[in-house]
């Protein structure tokens, strides 16, 4: 059975970074993440890498030697190394972790001011209001902090309903949390 830490998942699903992409290794439970712009030279070294092994794919102990090294267990490898994995040779072992949505918060907070017995409707209005433009994560925190009340009680909220959402994923790789 693999051991996943659904806090450190969530962590890697509210990192928003352009050029980042965090990968959740299905064998470990080990988090790892590739630099998209190293990414795109790796998979072009590796096209003429290929390329090379196809011309010399007359000596099997190169051949193998190499294929070796890819399929070797998780010792410690360096990050063109782990692109190589990812994206080519043990793809299945890594599935990419998804980002939580500026939209997706803002639904919850929906869900979380409907979920609240008699929470002010000129209040919802406020919130819905001020944060309907938003698109940084830590613009709508603040409009929260100022205006949400139970701020305690959000966050409960929040990490139940992002934790349930990890289960559901982790779910649909197959495994139960």
């Amino acid at each position: 059975m693999v051991d996943f830490d659904i806090d450190e998942i969530i962590r890697a699903m509210h990192e928003k970074a352009e050029d980042i992409t965090y990968y959740l290794n299905k064998e470990t439970g080990e988090i790892v993440y590739i630099d998209e712009s190293i990414a795109a030279s790796v998979e072009d070294e590796y096209e003429q890498t290929l390329t090379a092994l196809e011309v010399w794919s007359n000596d099997m102990e190169d051949d193998d030697t190499y294929h070796e090294k890819i399929y070797s267990p998780n010792e410690e490898v360096d990050e063109k190394e782990l692109i190589k994995r990812i994206r080519f040779f043990k793809h299945d072992d890594y599935e990419p972790i998804p980002t939580i949505t500026i939209l997706e918060v803002k639904k919850i907070i929906e869900q979380y001011m409907g979920s609240v017995e008699k929470f002010n409707e000129d209040l919802k209005v406020t919130i819905k209001t001020s944060i309907s433009n938003l698109i940084i994560i830590e613009e709508i925190e603040e409009v929260l902090i100022k205006h949400i009340g139970d701020k305690e009680m959000w966050d409960n909220y929040y990490q139940s309903v992002i934790r349930q959402r990890v289960k559901n994923w982790l779910k649909g790789l197959g495994y139960d949390t």
